[in-house]
């Protein structure tokens, strides 16, 4: 590229949303709430151990945080799948999260997620086990299982960012066993030399291995290993997904929920060589000047301080995306294009969906520029050289249709349009083909779009809104209880709101239905009425005939001759 021209062009970190320093402000609705250290142990099947005590009214749920379930992925594990650690015998203390992962990559600097906590490489791999401890009348001592990975685009976020106090006051409280997981993001979970040298996927690897250990060990917390639902949202969405078809974890589990993000998301996996690409030209970018030798690379990369590994300032990711890190399609975790192993995957029930306007959080600007502008660089971003050789015609002709019947120079309506452009390609899009190649494959389907809203939920984000309205994690406060963008305090309707989400997810977990039993409120998806959902609101859902306007038929020309899309999901080349 033309230095010149390089310095003018502002890079994708520069021109991609920018929230306020310290805008994401994470707080639970029960934070307030002081957690008690139990005073006896617990002789689990992995080794024993000390949590907390959560009490609620006349219910208390035991905790058990950052519990080891990996050997430390440092020095010759670093880059590496994860080993299982060993059960241990001495008393061990869970009455703490365990330490992030270290985060890198462009999404952290983005929306600048800054936490006080440190991270610590060598002792990110626990999980946390949230469990009830009245007698359960129906389920005995084999509570269903919920199995939660967070999201965070593959580069932020840890289990920890989730208030413990407000997680065991949400779904455990309706009977079910909660899991909550760390894994690897940003470079170390998804660095990749596009063979096997460093095959990357290594944050599936880690979800894959806890996976694992809640079959060999939930028992001991009263949990069914026979009855496991994986529920994420986000790129934990994305992640839930590709582990109900890669052969390695697929038959670990039961039932998934991906929430915001699935396979077949545009930002859900690469093929192994632009995921490559993608990770050589950073590491130049940070000052490697050898050879394009896999194991030379590896060597390099290996022993460096996370410090001096993640600089993205002035980068220009050469492949389209937002994010550098990425699942990519190794041959080995995800060995065959995403829609075979779909159709090789043992039958699951799924329960699918987005927020109703998944685009405005990914609006929230600090950019000073027309919103006609900003919407032309996000379609830039989306569609690049290796989406195909008609890429400029595509954009052309995406941003004419998000901008048909606007005047350009009318911010309010041009925001609103894009933040239906970011919504649909990012998410929605994703979520529709999703539900319809499950539902293809014999799979149960459940298909959703949230759409509930506290509007004083936000906090000082609320001033920089083009418009308040669910979006992207409004779904979490009433699922697990956590803020995100404010502290949740919530209101009589929010409390209602939290009791009819819990019911609902974990009626799927306990029976493959949201609606329980009894009621039929909630049709499951069917290809009759392709774009016929559920919306959930409050007081009352109801099902819904059109998908997002309509724009599906206009997203899914666009996807169909997106060449990214059809090698990693068809394998056409």
């Amino acid at each position: 590229m033309d230095r010149k021209k390089y310095k003018k062009k502002r890079t994708v970190i520069d021109k991609v949303i920018l929230l306020k320093k310290n805008s994401i402000v994470m707080g639970g609705h029960l934070s307030h709430l002081e957690r008690e250290e139990h005073p006896e142990k617990l002789d689990a099947s992995c080794g024993p151990i000390r949590g907390n005590i959560y009490r609620h009214a006349d219910k208390i749920v035991d905790g058990y945080l950052g519990i080891r379930y990996a050997q430390p992925p440092i020095g010759e594990l670093r880059f590496k799948k994860p080993v299982p650690v060993d059960v241990w015998s001495d008393t061990k203390d869970c009455t703490k999260y365990g330490p992030r992962c270290p985060q890198s990559g462009a999404f952290p600097e983005m929306i600048n997620f800054q936490k006080e906590d440190i991270p610590d490489e060598a002792n990110c791999l626990t999980l946390n086990v949230f469990a009830p401890r009245w007698k359960s009348e129906e389920f005995g001592n084999k509570r269903p299982v919920m199995v939660y990975v967070h999201g965070g685009g593959f580069e932020l976020s840890a289990s920890r960012d989730y208030c413990d106090y407000s997680v065991s006051g949400a779904l455990p409280l309706k009977d079910v066993v909660m899991v909550t997981v760390n894994y690897r993001v940003g470079i170390l979970g998804f660095f990749s030399t596009g063979d096997q040298v460093c095959p990357g996927n290594f944050g599936l690897w880690d979800q894959t291995l806890a996976l694992k250990w809640v079959q060999k060990h939930i028992a001991s917390f009263g949990g069914d290993p026979n009855n496991v639902t994986v529920l994420g949202q986000s790129a934990g969405g994305v992640s839930v997904d590709l582990l109900s078809l890669s052969p390695h974890s697929r038959d670990l589990f039961q039932k998934v929920i991906p929430m915001s993000g699935n396979a077949l998301c545009e930002f859900a996996c690469r093929n192994s060589k632009n995921q490559a690409k993608a990770c050589l030209e950073y590491i130049r970018h940070i000052g490697y000047t050898g050879s394009n030798d896999s194991q030379e690379i590896l060597n390099w990369l290996k022993n460096k301080p996370i410090e001096e590994i993640d600089k993205m300032r002035g980068f220009e990711l050469p492949v389209t995306g937002y994010f550098i890190y990425q699942p990519n399609l190794d041959g080995d975790f995800l060995p065959k294009p995403l829609d075979e192993l779909r159709k090789e995957a043992p039958q699951k029930s799924m329960m699918v969906g987005v927020a109703e306007h998944e685009g405005l959080f990914f609006s929230l600007t600090g950019d000073s520029r027309p919103a006609k502008e900003i919407l032309k660089d996000m379609i830039e971003i989306s569609y690049k050289r290796d989406t195909g050789e008609k890429c400029e015609e595509t954009r052309k002709k995406v941003y004419d249709y998000y901008t048909k019947g606007v005047d350009e120079g009318d911010e309010t309506k041009m925001k609103e349009r894009l933040v239906d452009f970011l919504g649909d390609s990012i998410f929605n899009g994703g979520a529709i083909s999703t539900a319809q190649a499950s539902l293809k494959y014999g799979n149960n389907v459940w298909f959703y779009v949230f759409d509930y809203v506290n509007p004083s939920g936000f906090g000082d984000l609320a001033q920089i809104m083009p418009f308040v309205a669910p979006t992207h994690c409004t779904d979490l406060r009433y699922i697990l209880g956590e803020g995100l963008y404010s502290p949740f305090k919530p209101d009589e309707t929010d409390w209602k709101m939290i009791d009819k989400m819990t019911t609902m997810y974990s009626n799927f977990a306990k029976y493959g239905n949201p609606n329980g039993k009894g009621s039929a409120e909630w049709e499951p998806y069917s290809l009759d009425h392709p774009e016929r959902h559920y919306r959930i609101a409050y007081p009352v859902g109801e099902m819904r005939e059109e998908y997002h306007k309509g724009r599906w038929k206009f997203l899914k020309e666009i996807r169909d001759n997106n060449k990214i899309l059809e090698e990693v999901v068809y394998g056409r080349v």
